[in-house]
């Protein structure tokens, strides 16, 4: 039973970092599609990914974590924010979960993590 007050979260994992996104957020899982590269884009914008029909900016989940040198990963969760769809690159979504009893995990800020990327591509061109 949940806790007043407790809200529910996804528990992802991108190498041994594990992490919560809020599942208000949260719009699907997919199989990672073919993502076609944006010229000029920052490098933890990986490109644009054709889900269902509807083009979604593809971002690593392991540059976002500060990991390196790794390889693709399997997975993308797309988030409805910043007024359209952004999908994080994860290696598995293990899992939901109330915030209690996700317990230390770091739940993502999701606008920390991701606005600056479109604010740097935006300021590029």
């Amino acid at each position: 039973m949940r806790k007043e007050g407790a809200a529910r979260v996804v528990v992802c994992r991108v190498g041994a970092d594990r992490f919560a996104l809020p599942v208000a957020a949260v719009r699907e899982v997919v199989a990672t599609p073919t993502v076609s590269r944006i010229p000029g884009a920052p490098l933890a914008v990986l490109g644009l990914a054709n889900v269902r029909g509807t083009l979604v900016t593809a971002v690593s989940g392991p540059i976002l974590l500060g990991q390196s040198g790794r390889p693709p990963s399997e997975w993308l969760i797309v988030l409805t924010m910043l007024g359209g769809r952004v999908a994080i690159e994860v290696d598995e979504v293990e899992d939901l979960h109330t915030t209690e009893s996700a317990g230390r995990l770091r739940t993502l800020d999701l606008d920390a993590l991701v606005r600056p990327l479109f604010a740097a591509a935006s300021t590029e061109a």
